[in-house]
Formats: structure tokens, C-alpha cells, sequence
């Protein structure tokens, strides 16, 4: 073996394998593809060095790895032409396999005490940092699970760092702009903590973004992107009552500087455009069309596009298409808006056997009401095979976002070139929020319409909050709990409205039965027509009819016998005193009317026109 001080003896054309442990990753082996040629070669070379020891600075995109101690094996026999060819093709292999590389980037693994690799990063040990993480007391947390399944990947649910106080975590932020900062939950229970009795609130900077959250039994990553224009980002974790916090992982990133625009135009707003400066956005979902999932380690900014399969209303109108070799993507966008795969793949509307097939194709996704939202449409005309073939209208909550939209136009005619559009959404009422592409009728064009991506972000109220107060299943049965106590509410109003209706009805028209019968119904119609005493005696008898109780009201007799002696005083030039009647042909009326007097107050069943007409028939007679 020899010393670290002899490495220069054998020149840079020697070195052709490195294996490396690092301080804080642990240890890790560099693979290189090499031909199998040079592989022969290399196997029939002498082994001149066993081990240098060497420190120097190693960029993996962590912004915290520090000092590397590297073991390299050095050999001769190498051409140096063919040394150069292998270091130039490890270094783009590097490249590519690292992405993207965000000037401020902190990985952590909470409460485990390794680092942990998840696809090509990895993940620092949280060993309790003061610097960057202050909190009461030092609480870690792990398990033992297998069955862990999260698209994510399972290594940052296994340990957990719990928070029994007000905990803060402090990023120093070397570039202003906007950061990415995803929270992974899992609440797994281990020897003395049940995670799922967790209950707390997390903000940053000034924006609440949950608040007494209560995590479900499965894993769950949040993800929010925020714009940092101080020194530092500040996430602060505070336990509720009696309860605590928790965090598996965590993500701060900053995000490259074309992805999120300074404004977005609206609909169904009264502001024609809302600046993004000062808002923060909250990731809904991202969608990749053509049902293909597409994972994070296949995005640069490790995203995950879900599959947009299950939000498809009428699966059967739409076609699944992939064509990602067919992508032009030479128009400028990055891979950093959206990866091959999401515009290589598509949604198209099934209209091939009918060429008059004119259905939109829908989507529909859970949103909470009470927030704006921004859609993010990604496009790439993989349908067409010229330009200007393609066009359709687009839409959200059946309002028009783009009408007989033209990918070609808006790509300067270049075919199969990716493009994105966003739209604010007004505030959401409702919980859904319906997406949908189809035909246009204003050109004479083959009826079909696509769409590749989608991604629903929502935009923090003018509270600075992105929060709801219950989260999944709770969520939906407050809701429902809700609605039923509305409907019930409305209802019972409802009733008493008609039943106080129906009793002012009933008193006013007792009110008028009261007026017509003593005033004819006019102030001064009887009184002309009746005599003073016929008048008087009628006018009391209406109102005896008409008495509150029961027990007041005359009889059908009593009523009968009056009515009689009204017409009596009527009639007659000189009525008997005492209401004794003195007509005898009213008598003999009474009298055919075959009701004695006796069983009068019995007529409840006989009509009383059939009473009446058979009296004047009788007097008539």
C-alpha cells in the first residue's frame, strides 16, 4: 500500500475506478457503464495503488454534504485518449442522472439516525441540528413495517421525529424566489407512541398551511411552494391541545425560475389577472393523461404525475395514446415544466368510428370550497400530421378557458411541441371541480380535442391560509352532517312560514266573513235595503255565529228560527214583540220543510241550500 503523498507518481492517466464513502451519506459505490472491451482491458492491468485517501468538495445537489474521504484504485496500461472518452461519458451520466440542481437544497430524513437513499438523493440523518431545527426535547421515533406503500417510496416512513412543543425548523435561503417544501407523514405506532393521536398546525413564514391536522392511517406527502424573499425559511410545527407533532421527512428546495409565472390570467373573476408574488400555492394533484403514471424519479423536480384514469367521467368516449419519442422539444421548454413523458402521452376523444362525434372529454377532481385555484394545462399535439389540423375548446366548470384553441398557432407551427397554459379559477363553491376538452363547431375540422397534463394547485386565502378544518373522511361527513342540518333548518322554517300563513288567512277571512255579514260587505249596503229592526236582528246573529268558542255559536235551530223572525221584522208591518212570529205562512213553510224543531240542531249531514230552497218552494207555493 502506499502513502497519499505518492498519488502524484501516477499521473491522471491512471485513475480509472472511484468508490467512495462519505462523512454524512454513509457509505456509497459510483457504478460506470463501461464496453466490454475496456472492461477486458482493464482486467488484464496491473494494480499499481490499493488506496489514496483524498478530500475534496463532491456536488450532489445537497447543499449540505461536506468533505468527501474517496478510496481510489489507480491502474496504468490506459490510453489517455480513451481516459478522456471514459471521464467526459461519466460525468454526462452524472449529469443526467442527478437532473436538476437547486442552489438551496436541505433533504432530510427525520428522527432516523442514517442517511437514507430515495432514487438518486439522498437524504441527511436528523441528528438534531440546533442550528436548523429548534424544539423542546430530542424525540425520535421508528418501525419496523414492511408493508409500507407509497409512490414516494417507503424509506422516509420508517422513523419519524416527534414534537411535544412548539418546534421551529430555520433554512438559511442563499437565492430568493420561489421553494418547494414537501412534508411526508405516516402514523405508524411503535413501542410508546401512537402517531395516528398526533394532532398540530404547521406554517411558514406567515401562511398557515395545515392546521389540526390529524393524519390517516396511510402515508401522505404534502407539498407546497412558496416564494422566500427573506434570509430564511421558517417552518414552525405547534401541537394542539393536550396532543402532539410529527414529521417522517422533509424537503426545501428552491425551484428553477421558469416554473411558476409573476401573474395568471382568471376566470369567472372580476380581476382579469392575480399576481403570484405573494401567494402561496398548495399541490392538489398533477395528472398525467394517456393513463400512464409517471413516477418521481422520472421527473427532475421528483413530482409524481398520477394516472388520470380513475378521473375520467366517461372513460369510454376517450382513447389512450403514447407517443413520447414523438415529442419535438426543441421549443424551448425545460424538463423542469414537465417531463417527456407527460407530453408524450395523451387523452384523446375517441372519434374515429364516428367522424360526428362531438362529446367533451371530462375529468372530475375533489377540491375543498372556499379557494381559488390554478390549473395548469399542459398540451403537445401528438394527433396531428400537419399543422392547423387540431382544434377544440377547453374548459373548467363548463366556462370557457380557451375557445377553438390551435396548439399549432400558439407554437409558431412547429408540430408536436409542448405547451402549458394556466388559469385562476374563481372561488369553489362546490367540491368538484369539472376539466373538459372537446370539439369545436366553428371550423370544419375532423372533431377531436387532447389534453396531456394537469396540475390543480390551490391559492392561500386572504387569511394566508391554505387550511381546512377536517381532512379526508371527517371531512366529507362534517359536509354531509352539514348539509342535512341546513335542509332541516330550511325545512322547519319552511313550515312555520305556511303555518303562520294559513292562521293570518284563516283570521282574516273570518275577520271579512265578520264584516260581510253586518256591513253587506260595504259600510252602508244593508242598511239601505233592510229595515232597522230585520238589520239588527241579523247583524246579531252573524256574530253569534262567528264566536271564538264553540259553545257560544247557536244552534242550526236557533239559526233557523232567527233567520225566520229576521225575515218576520222584514216583512211583516207589525211584528210580534218578544220575536214571536206571527205569519202563518212561515209557519206552514217551517212546517213542509218536514224538520221539526226539535231534531233541527241534528241537520249536520243535510246540505243547507237544500234547507233554504225547500223553504222558499213551500213559500213560492
Amino acid at each position: 500500500m502506499n502513502s497519499c503523498s505518492n498519488r502524484a507518481h501516477y499521473g491522471v492517466n491512471s485513475l480509472v475506478f472511484v468508490k467512495y464513502s462519505t462523512i454524512l451519506a454513509g457509505p456509497a459505490v459510483l457504478l460506470l457503464v463501461l464496453p466490454s472491451a475496456f472492461v477486458k482491458q482493464l482486467k488484464n492491468s496491473n494494480i499499481l495503488c490499493q488506496t489514496i485517501l483524498v478530500s475534496e468538495k463532491l456536488n450532489l445537489g445537497l447543499s449540505l454534504i461536506s468533505d468527501q474521504v474517496m478510496q481510489v484504485y489507480v491502474m496504468k496500461g490506459i490510453g489517455m485518449h480513451r481516459l478522456l472518452v471514459w471521464v467526459s461519458s461519466t460525468m454526462c451520466l452524472m449529469c443526467v442522472s442527478l437532473g436538476y440542481e437547486p442552489e438551496d437544497s436541505y433533504l432530510i430524513a427525520c428522527g432516523s439516525p442514517t442517511n437514507k437513499s430515495v432514487g438518486d438523493r439522498v437524504f441527511l440523518a436528523d441528528n438534531f441540528d440546533s442550528r436548523i431545527l429548534s424544539t423542546p426535547q430530542n424525540i425520535s421515533v421508528s418501525t419496523n413495517l414492511n408493508s409500507i406503500s407509497s409512490a414516494f417510496g417507503s424509506e422516509l416512513f420508517h422513523s419519524a421525529r416527534l414534537f411535544n412543543g412548539t418546534s421551529i425548523y430555520t433554512f438559511p435561503i442563499k437565492k430568493p424566489g420561489r421553494h418547494l417544501t414537501r412534508l411526508y407523514f405516516f402514523p405508524f405506532v411503535d413501542e410508546h407512541h401512537n402517531l395516528s393521536m398526533a394532532k398540530f398546525s404547521v406554517s411558514a413564514q406567515t401562511f398557515t398551511l395545515l392546521e389540526n391536522f390529524q393524519p390517516q392511517s396511510d402515508p401522505v406527502v404534502k407539498e407546497y411552494s412558496l416564494n422566500i424573499t427573506s434570509d430564511n425559511l421558517v417552518l414552525t410545527f405547534i401541537p394542539s391541545s393536550n396532543s402532539f407533532a410529527f414529521l417522517n421527512g422533509l424537503e426545501v428546495f428552491s425551484l428553477p425560475d421558469e416554473l411558476m409565472p409573476d401573474s395568471v390570467r382568471t376566470i369567472d373573476s372580476p380581476r382579469e389577472r392575480l399576481s403570484l408574488r405573494t401567494q402561496a400555492l398548495e399541490t392538489v394533484l398533477r395528472v398525467n393523461m394517456g393513463n400512464r403514471q409517471v413516477s418521481p424519479q422520472n421527473d427532475t423536480l421528483w413530482r409524481l404525475w398520477v394516472s388520470d384514469h380513475s378521473y375520467l367521467k366517461h372513460s369510454n368516449l376517450v382513447e389512450f395514446l403514447s407517443r413520447i419519442g414523438a415529442v419535438n422539444d426543441t421549443g424551448g421548454l425545460t424538463k423542469n415544466i414537465a417531463p417527456l413523458s407527460v407530453y408524450g402521452t395523451a387523452t384523446a376523444l375517441q372519434s374515429q368510428s364516428d367522424p360526428n362525434t362531438y362529446a367533451n372529454i371530462t375529468w372530475l377532481f375533489d377540491v375543498d370550497p372556499g379557494f381559488e385555484y390554478l390549473v395548469r394545462f399542459h398540451f403537445c399535439d401528438i394527433v396531428s400530421r400537419v399543422p392547423q389540423e387540431l382544434f377544440f375548446n377547453v374548459y373548467i366548470n363548463s366556462l370557457f378557458v380557451a375557445r377553438d384553441l390551435d396548439l399549432s398557432n400558439l407554437t409558431s407551427n412547429v408540430l408536436r411541441a409542448p405547451f402549458y397554459m394556466d388559469i385562476l379559477t374563481g372561488l369553489s363553491d362546490g367540491s368538484k371541480l369539472n376539466v373538459s376538452v372537446g370539439p369545436t363547431t366553428s371550423y370544419n375540422a375532423y372533431p377531436n380535442a387532447i389534453l396531456n397534463g394537469l396540475e390543480i394547485m390551490k391559492v392561500n386565502n386572504s387569511r394566508g391560509s391554505l387550511h381546512v378544518a377536517e381532512t379526508g373522511v371527517q371531512s366529507s361527513k362534517s359536509s354531509s352532517k352539514l348539509k342535512v342540518w341546513v335542509i332541516a333548518v330550511l325545512t322547519l322554517g319552511l313550515l312555520f312560514i305556511v303555518i303562520l300563513a294559513l292562521v293570518l288567512l284563516a283570521v282574516c277571512r273570518r275577520r271579512r266573513l265578520a264584516h260581510v255579514a253586518t256591513n253587506g260587505g260595504s259600510p252602508g249596503a244593508m242598511e239601505s235595503k233592510m229595515k232597522p229592526e230585520s238589520l239588527r236582528k241579523y247583524c246579531d246573529l252573524a256574530e253569534k255565529c262567528l264566536a271564538e268558542s264553540g259553545v257560544d255559536r247557536p244552534t242550526m235551530g236557533d239559526v233557523l228560527w232567527n233567520l225566520e223572525y229576521a225575515l218576520q221584522l222584514q216583512t211583516s208591518e207589525n211584528p210580534r214583540p218578544n220575536g214571536e212570529l206571527s205569519d202563518p205562512s212561515l209557519e206552514t213553510c217551517v212546517s213542509n220543510t218536514q224538520f221539526s224543531m226539535g231534531n233541527v240542531s241534528d241537520l249536520a249531514g243535510t246540505s243547507m241550500s237544500k234547507v233554504f230552497s225547500e223553504m222558499v218552494r213551500a213559500e213560492m207555493g
